[in-house]
């Protein structure tokens, strides 16, 4: 046994000196090689699987199918104790561990019920080589448990994956479980602690979140209240500048209208004397029921008969004056007609034809002024 010792602490101590001298010899991959590598192990890792299935069976712990690297850090993300398994067939004990201890009905369930993350590889593999070196196996099958731990006096820190149980050599289930039963009560605790602590933090976050996002909601509420302020505040003012466009135009048309009326009464003809032939005799009944006569000769024509009753409260008015020029870019509309009654006769306003060429005004008629409606509008 002692010569055993003697030969294994050798053999370990030439390849150490061997590894560190390729270490510096032999270049190392490229960051651009690094996802080749990553693919390499991975598929190496998945062959693993496959060959343990095909030389013991599919009862077996449900193995990680990944990297190391990967494996280790999902146990560290999701705060899992990891198992990580090394061995190689060319040492006798591998076969037997595998067929009674990792197909184990004791075992899986235990890994199953821990939650416990299992990795396992072949050391004549390049990753399962490396890991070997990194955890000092010596003799093969080889486990470790790996857990997240925070260093001491490093409290706020973020945890590292550490070695806390490591066996070499055959281990029966029983004995298997115990270890992990142990590395469990020892270290579960600090591993709830993280756990918490990470609740916590996440709690925390989602409490900031909900926070910003209710401020971010009454911030979007009172932009938008603001948004519509502002649109009902531009739309009063518009409507302001319209009915004030509005109002301005009818003051200006109003006044238009009256320039007009004050100058078409100085063109209007005056009254024909009674001597005069060729007169005809008009009688209105204005709008205010008021009924005036008045009478205008053969040639002078219907718009004349409209501007003698659109001027008509103008003549009465002994102050009013009167304009010498139409207003410029104005056209004069009447707002009322002039009808006979029996029959019913609408005359148009006309500047050219004659009053006595109007059937149903000469030589006297009988007039009534109706106001325009809307379909007078139209059909004028």
């Amino acid at each position: 046994m002692v010569l055993m010792a003697i030969i294994t602490a050798c053999f370990n101590l030439v390849r150490g000196i061997l590894e560190a001298v390729l270490y510096f010899l032999i270049p190392r991959p490229l960051v651009s090689d690094a996802q080749t590598t990553r693919q390499r192990d991975s598929q190496l890792a998945t062959q693993f699987i496959q060959k343990f299935a095909e030389k013991y069976g599919n009862t077996h712990p449900e193995f990680f199918r990944g990297t190391l690297s990967e494996a280790l850090e999902r146990a560290k993300n999701e705060l899992r104790f990891a198992m990580v398994v090394l061995q190689t067939d060319e040492h006798d004990n591998t076969v037997k561990f595998n067929r009674d201890t990792l197909t184990s009905e004791l075992l899986i369930p235990f890994l199953r019920e821990n939650n416990i993350l299992i990795w396992a590889g072949d050391v004549r593999d390049p990753e399962s080589y490396q890991a070997s070196i990194t955890l000092q196996a010596t003799t093969y099958p080889f486990v470790a448990i790996i857990a997240a731990q925070i260093p001491h006096g490093s409290s706020g820190s973020s945890p590292r994956m550490t070695v806390v149980d490591r066996f070499e050599g055959f281990s029966s289930p029983e004995n298997l479980i115990a270890r992990l039963t142990m590395s469990i009560s020892r270290h579960g605790p600090s591993l709830q602690r993280i756990r918490d602590e990470r609740a916590g933090h996440e709690a925390a976050r989602q409490i900031r979140a909900q926070q910003d996002d209710a401020y971010l909601a009454s911030l979007k509420a009172d932009q938008e209240k603001e948004r519509k302020a502002h649109e009902l505040a531009e739309a009063q003012r518009l409507a302001e500048e319209r009915a004030k466009k509005e109002e301005e135009a009818r003051q200006s048309l109003a006044l238009n209208r009256e320039n007009w009326r004050r100058w078409a009464l100085t063109q209007l003809p005056d009254e024909p004397h009674t001597d005069e032939t060729d007169v005809a005799k008009l009688s209105f009944r204005l709008a205010n029921g008021e009924r005036v006569v008045r009478k205008f000769r053969a040639t002078d024509t219907v718009e004349t008969v409209y501007i003698f009753v659109d001027t008509y409260y103008l003549q009465n008015e002994a102050s009013s004056s009167t304009v010498s020029e139409p207003p410029l870019d104005y056209t004069h509309t009447f707002d009322f007609l002039l009808v006979s009654p029996y029959p019913r006769i609408v005359h148009h306003v006309d500047k050219l034809k004659e009053i006595k060429s109007e059937r149903g005004l000469w030589p006297s008629a009988n007039l009534i002024v109706e106001g325009l409606t809307s379909e007078d509008d139209d059909e004028e």
